[in-house]
């Protein structure tokens, strides 16, 4: 009963709201009825052989007239019906960010940098519509260590900013930061980071880690990071943790297969100002490639897949959109059309059909 009041109420609306206020003094008058009725049955004199004593009377043409009332008041209201259609509904996502920023980002195998390209493929979430409101997002970068540049939000404005500075930073001296690439960290991050802000929205003390599939992380990198016993021994708990709560990993692979001279990138920066010759020396010979075998691996142990963009006129947009949407929930649900149908002649109709039986029944 409480489903088809609910689905009258989002069914039917009415041009001249402000005629239903007659409804309620319509009300008022049905319970003045109601009451002479009742006084009226109480002071009927006992029943007598060949007597008869109608249970009504002419009190029912009150009654008849008051529905007629009522219907007229519901008619001038202008009422219509809004048909509705069937219709699919996706779920929102989370998805978290993680973007490489150590020097072998940094180099122009491709024309742009890789950190260039990254940025772009990144920010395509939302110029190319993949990401619609309700959707969160949140930015990790990583190099010797990992940072949270954005917690999980359904702010565009703040995951835009913080993803268009992603840059190399304007000076090379006294910065570790990007001459390593540990990525076990920032997985690391990632989880633990999901944790602490799930907890803190449950609220709950003795709040754990659930398996959720609206949650994806899409990581830009070009796979070049060190895979020591070490890394990898503390990147195998990472990922244990990642399957733990259902987060597929999605790389996008950015570089050439060629590669290139890690010192290249010393190129944009001024020596003896911005880095000195040890720099120089310990960059030298280093080479960094697209290594794919490293993101293979990633991916095949959390349930995802690579995309490779090894040209600036390559977007991994098409990708993005589908592994993103393949982890929208789909729900049924009736969504209002816009075709309306006029009632308001069918309850006029009905108020004349009613004050004809009041009169004919007088």
């Amino acid at each position: 009963m409480d489903a088809i009041a609910s689905l009258f109420q989002e069914s039917v609306e009415f041009a001249n709201p402000e005629y239903l206020a007659v409804v309620p003094i319509a009300g008022l008058l049905l319970v003045l009825g109601l009451l002479v009725f009742a006084v009226r049955l109480q002071l009927r004199p006992a029943r007598t052989e060949g007597s008869r004593y109608p249970l009504f009377g002419h009190i029912k043409f009150w009654f008849l007239a008051i529905g007629a009332l009522t219907l007229v008041a519901i008619a001038a209201a202008r009422p219509f019906w809004i048909y509705g259609g069937s219709s699919f509904k996706r779920g929102d996502v989370d998805v978290v960010v993680a973007i490489d920023a150590s020097a072998s980002m940094w180099v122009k195998d491709l024309g742009p940098s890789r950190l260039e390209l990254a940025v772009r493929e990144a920010l395509s979430l939302y110029t190319q519509d993949i990401l619609t409101p309700g959707d969160r997002t949140a930015v990790f970068v990583w190099g010797t260590t990992a940072l949270r540049r954005v917690h999980m939000s359904s702010n565009a404005e703040r995951f835009v900013e913080a993803v268009g500075r992603i840059g190399p930073p304007p000076t090379l001296s006294g910065d570790a930061f990007p001459w390593d690439s540990d990525v076990a960290m920032a997985f690391e991050s990632i989880y633990l980071s999901l944790d602490n802000q799930d907890r803190f929205e449950e609220g709950e003390d003795n709040w754990t880690p659930e398996e959720r599939s609206d949650r994806l992380v899409l990581l830009f990198t070009d796979g070049d990071f060190l895979s020591d016993a070490e890394q990898m021994s503390r990147m195998d708990v990472a990922l244990g943790e990642f399957r733990r709560r259902g987060l597929v990993i999605y790389p996008v692979a950015i570089g050439s297969r060629t590669g290139a001279n890690v010192d290249s990138v010393l190129t944009d920066y001024v020596r003896g100002v911005d880095y000195d010759e040890t720099l120089e020396a310990d960059l030298e010979g280093q080479r960094t490639r697209l290594a794919l075998d490293n993101l293979g691996g990633i991916e095949q142990r959390t349930g995802g897949r690579t995309f490779i963009v090894d040209s600036p006129q390559v977007t991994s947009s098409a990708f993005l959109r589908n592994v993103v949407d393949s982890h929208r929930s789909i729900s049924f649900q009736l969504i209002p059309a816009e075709d309306q149908q006029e009632i308001w002649q069918w309850v006029v109709m009905l108020a004349i059909v009613v004050f004809v039986v009041a009169m004919l029944i007088y």
